[in-house]
């Protein structure tokens, strides 16, 4: 546990994670005005759960804002001055130090999706009231962009919640293969734009199949695939790292 604290302390970016604020909160504030200009032209009233759901199932937002800033974020966890004997002898073990890696980059991942929940609700909350449950003429003007009535019996919160899980899931794989090409290349450049050709195809999938249709039967169905390729993955590190020859003073290249 010492090893893992230290590990995230010494792997934090004020910068990058300062960018991921200001970021978050831009694309709310852009997306809160957008729909209040399409509530008012169709006279509807969202509010702020049906805004925040809006908001996060955007498939630009999505794929080429959030996924790009997550891995940009968390890229260089494996890259940085840690990178070689003196941090291995740290954990006790080549198998330890991967680990402890992987945890951080989980713990990394659960407060991104944390500050993107908590940012765009807050700001939707602060234009659009709040409501427990869906508003029929919301239902009814996303059913007629295809969507089925049944994907809106659980609650709001529900229903944002288990997407937010699968689009979790996604991410942690893309992160997991950032370490992957890490490890083999050493290169940060190679390991974010290779994480990131994998997160673009998965979350365009995910998009395109899951998050249209909100089907919870199906979202516990691909997170289950997800979780596999990560547990895999994973592995795969894991057999990497034991074998692998820390220099000592290796840096980024």
């Amino acid at each position: 546990m010492r090893n893992l604290r230290y590990n995230i302390s010494e792997s934090f970016n004020i910068f990058r994670w300062s960018l991921v604020i200001i970021i978050f909160s831009f694309v709310a504030v852009v997306s809160v005005y957008k729909y209040i200009n399409l509530s008012n032209s169709v006279a509807i009233t969202y509010t702020s759960l049906e805004t925040t759901y809006l908001i996060l199932n955007d498939t630009i937002s999505i794929v080429y804002i959030y996924l790009p800033l997550y891995l940009f974020t968390i890229c260089g966890l494996m890259l940085n001055d840690n990178f070689g004997s003196i941090e291995v002898l740290k954990c006790g073990s080549r198998g330890k130090w991967i680990f402890n890696k992987s945890m951080t980059l989980l713990f990394y991942t659960l407060i991104f999706f944390l500050i993107l929940f908590c940012i765009n609700f807050a700001i939707s909350h602060r234009v659009f009231p709040y409501s427990s449950v869906w508003s029929t003429d919301f239902v009814k003007t996303q059913v007629s962009l295809g969507q089925e009535v049944i994907n809106f019996t659980s609650s709001p919160i529900k229903t944002i919640g288990a997407s937010l899980v699968t689009l979790f899931f996604v991410y942690l794989l893309s992160g997991n293969v950032s370490v992957l090409v890490s490890l083999i290349t050493n290169k940060e450049s190679v390991s974010l734009i290779a994480s990131l050709i994998v997160g673009v195809i998965i979350s365009i999938l995910l998009t395109k199949i899951v998050l249209f249709q909100k089907s919870i039967d199906i979202f516990k169905q691909y997170n289950f695939i997800l979780i596999a390729c990560i547990i895999i993955i994973f592995l795969v590190n894991y057999l990497i790292a034991r074998k692998k020859d820390f220099n000592m003073g290796k840096g980024i290249r």
